[in-house]
């Protein structure tokens, strides 16, 4: 691992290490800063140099619209910042962390990285992920966020977005760790049409 890799997988795992999982409605945590400020511009800066595919469903249960990419250490090799970061969240260490906060065994899980950007309007409706994602960190990359913005994470305990019971905001360097359970209902609501930027972020998840 890179020198840059390594600070950030320190980094990110002193912040795993001083968080709190809150329980209610189920299993989550919400890091304010997890990834230094800089470094975070950096990134949601050299985001735009990431091809992204555009993706909507409106037919299913489950509807959404945004722009997504896999990520791994060889399609981002050409940017630094980014190459380090996916080199971090590959490390030991950060899993040795997430499986300390989650209380989750990830030794033998596989993990996956993937980018997603939200544009005006765009959304993800209310739903439980899959069984074989057992854990997903998501890294928030939104500059200038604010709440007028929207675009949050809905924590919810049911698939009713009218009454979330915690909304988490998509700020710069910030981060939410979800563990997946049968009642992990979550959505995003739909970014305002006055957002400055985009609703930009990158999923790090565990799967078996």
């Amino acid at each position: 691992m890179t020198d840059a890799g390594s600070e950030i997988e320190t980094e990110i795992v002193a912040c795993l290490r001083a968080a709190n999982l809150v329980r209610n409605p189920w299993d989550h945590a919400y890091l304010p800063t997890v990834v230094p400020p800089a470094t975070a511009l950096r990134l949601s800066r050299a985001f735009g140099k990431i091809s992204l595919t555009d993706c909507e469903e409106r037919e299913r249960q489950k509807t959404y619209r945004f722009g997504t990419a896999d990520l791994d250490p060889e399609s981002v090799a050409d940017d630094p910042d980014w190459a380090a970061f996916a080199m971090a969240l590959n490390g030991s260490a950060y899993r040795r962390a997430m499986t300390e906060l989650t209380g989750i065994p990830l030794a033998d899980a596989s993990l996956s990285l993937a980018v997603w950007e939200y544009r005006e309007g765009d959304w993800l409706a209310p739903h439980v992920d899959k069984p074989d994602k057992v854990v997903t960190q998501i890294f928030y990359f939104t500059e200038s966020w604010s709440e007028s913005d929207r675009g949050r994470l809905l924590v919810l305990d049911r698939p009713d977005v009218s009454h979330p019971r915690l909304v988490l905001a998509p700020a710069l360097g910030s981060s939410a760790v979800l563990v997946r359970s049968e009642s992990s209902w979550h959505a995003v609501e739909p970014l305002s049409s006055s957002a400055p930027a985009p609703r930009r972020s990158l999923t790090a998840t565990f799967r078996r």
